[in-house]
């Protein structure tokens, strides 16, 4: 996690950083590895994800399997927080999700999640004044004719690391 936080940042204006970033992911969630998911861009306002049409991410009609529709949503929105909300400092983590599938994916996938400026304040407000906030993510995901694909909403607890009882 100590590197992380820079790389993101980082990864706005240099593709060298935004492959390092990919390189770390495949270290720190490798469960994400063999499916081909990568970061695709970082921005302050937005973060898009992508996974591949191959076999390895495919269901029983050769489609993009839920599952890995669902986790390239999740990581889309880890990494928007984690953008705003250091993991050195604060522990993010997916408490909830909930997903809409509309149409089969067929073509290689990019999920988009975003955050403005009131999301963020209200964050800081909680954390400030609560030590934790709840905060739901909404992705869209969508094919590379960008048909529209699935929605996924994940809400997220963000608290400092020094209010976890639970450490790594």
């Amino acid at each position: 996690m100590k590197y992380l936080a820079g790389l993101i940042q980082k990864s706005v204006n240099s593709s060298f950083q935004l492959w390092l970033l990919n390189q770390l992911m495949k270290r720190l969630v490798p469960f994400n590895r063999p499916h081909g998911f990568k970061i695709h861009q970082v921005t302050p306002d937005y973060v898009q994800t992508f996974a591949p049409y191959c076999k390895k991410n495919f269901n029983h009609v050769r489609g993009i399997h839920a599952c890995a529709l669902a986790t390239v949503g999740e990581l889309a929105a880890g990494m928007i927080l984690m953008f705003h909300f250091s993991p050195e400092q604060y522990r993010v983590i997916m408490s909830h999700i909930d997903i809409d599938y509309h149409y089969q994916a067929k073509k290689s996938v990019l999920a988009t999640a975003a955050i403005n400026a009131s999301n963020i304040g209200a964050i800081q407000n909680a954390l400030q004044f609560e030590g934790k906030a709840q905060h739901t993510v909404t992705t869209k995901i969508t094919d590379t004719n960008h048909t529209s694909i699935a929605t996924v909403k994940t809400t997220w607890q963000i608290k400092s690391w020094a209010a976890v009882k639970t450490k790594v």
